[in-house]
């Protein structure tokens, strides 16, 4: 069985499939016309979403670690970091005994919320009587750059000889 074509039906099929491929390219292209024009991104996090405001909420002596001294300081910071999705930063927490000794420590913070609370357990560190100060600076490194500093000064009654001065964080 032979087929025969003439040059006119190919010519018509020829162009009915161009028709279609222009009208169905048309139907992608016009709705996208309509879109606006598209911006560059930007850091959608600016100075004013920064927020990084240091607070203690806590600080006071107690017996953490079981040694029946009460000779451990608790001190709670807050930290208001503002509206991003992570944060990262340093911060020095230092505790200046009444005899005028200083203990510091570096801390280095990533965190998921806007507002935290870090749990810093002086061991072993509130050995003589008198006013103890603790003193905070913060460093905010991401988002944006930023910095704060607190300090507080409370006196537990009393010292206890203690061990060896350790810190924590949790």
């Amino acid at each position: 069985m032979v087929f025969h074509t003439s040059r006119a039906s190919f010519r018509t099929t020829r162009l009915l499939g161009r028709l279609l491929l222009a009208g169905v390219l048309l139907s992608i292209i016009l709705p996208l016309a309509n879109i606006p024009a598209v911006q560059a991104a930007t850091d959608s996090t600016t100075s004013s979403d920064c927020v990084f405001d240091v607070s203690i909420v806590y600080a006071d002596y107690l017996d953490m670690d079981g040694d029946c001294y009460f000779d451990d300081i608790l001190v709670i910071v807050q930290f208001d970091l503002g509206f991003s999705p992570i944060y990262e930063f340093y911060y020095l927490i230092s505790l200046t005994l009444p005899s005028g000794i200083q203990y510091s420590y570096l801390v280095h913070v990533l965190a998921w919320a806007d507002t935290i609370y870090i749990y810093n357990a002086f061991y072993d560190h509130a050995t003589e009587t008198g006013n103890y100060t603790v003193y905070v600076t913060a460093l905010l490194l991401y988002p944006n750059s930023a910095s704060d500093s607190v300090s507080h000064i409370f006196d537990p009654p009393g010292g206890s000889p203690g061990g060896r001065p350790t810190f924590d964080v949790f």
